[in-house]
């Protein structure tokens, strides 16, 4: 009867494994996508993963006329492992899709950078976020939620065109508008800054116009939250 038990869990938990491995979130693009939650996908599947293998492990263990807790335990780990690997696969696909995209994606140790071209989300010398932006936000969104709690800077960069003082405003509402985005998807206001830096920190040709291009640029910085140490003594 036992064994009979375990068996039933065993199914389940292949069933369970290929359900969680083909639900994928949907969006449609240029419309505005769904709200998001700041859960790491790499550890929800190392979550996922240690469930359905400690169930798996179990009732192998039991079919075999095992104790169940030691082979709960040994899949368990071995589900843990694979679930991270799953989660860390899809993050190196959400990172290549930020790529294809035209963004650039720079991991400086435990910090990363995302820039991107100020004109995949604003009208030139505007503030407002265009339809065909929202779905690189959600992307990009998606690709940062997958390193779980973090803090995020997001700073805009302007052109030459106008006076410095309409560069600064223009930036400093482009970076607010990017941040309020992260905000009504889920993003904390209290992890996040914004900043409009003008066309201070050019990084290509000013007097071209595909250097202006490069310079008009929103540059997302984000890192991990480091655990608060508490006092033993």
């Amino acid at each position: 009867m036992i064994k009979q038990i375990y068996a039933v869990c065993f199914c389940a938990a292949i069933l369970l494994g290929l359900v969680a491995c083909t639900q994928k979130s949907s969006s449609v693009a240029g419309a505005y996508p769904p709200k998001a939650g700041p859960n790491s996908d790499i550890a929800t599947g190392a979550l996922g993963g240690a469930v359905i293998g400690g169930v798996t492990g179990a009732g192998i263990a039991a079919a075999a006329g095992s104790n169940p807790l030691v082979g709960g335990a040994i899949g368990a780990g071995v589900g843990a492992g694979l679930g991270t690997w799953v989660g860390y696969e899809k993050q190196q696909e959400q990172y290549k899709r930020l790529v294809a995209e035209g963004l650039r994606v720079i991991e400086l140790g435990d910090i990363v950078e995302i820039t991107i071209p100020s004109d995949k989300l604003f009208y030139p010398n505007e503030a407002n976020l265009t339809y065909a932006g929202l779905p690189i936000l959600a992307d990009i969104l998606s690709f940062i939620n997958s390193y779980g709690p973090v803090t995020i800077n997001v700073s805009a960069h302007g052109d030459t065109t106008g006076t410095l003082m309409h560069s600064l405003e223009l930036t400093q509402m482009q970076a607010q508008a990017v941040m309020t985005y992260f905000w009504a998807h889920g993003k904390p206001l209290d992890q996040m800054n914004f900043y409009g830096m003008d066309h201070q920190e050019p990084i290509a040709d000013q007097d071209t116009a595909k250097g202006e291009y490069f310079n008009r640029r929103i540059e997302i910085m984000f890192w991990r939250k480091q655990k608060s140490s508490v006092n033993a003594n």
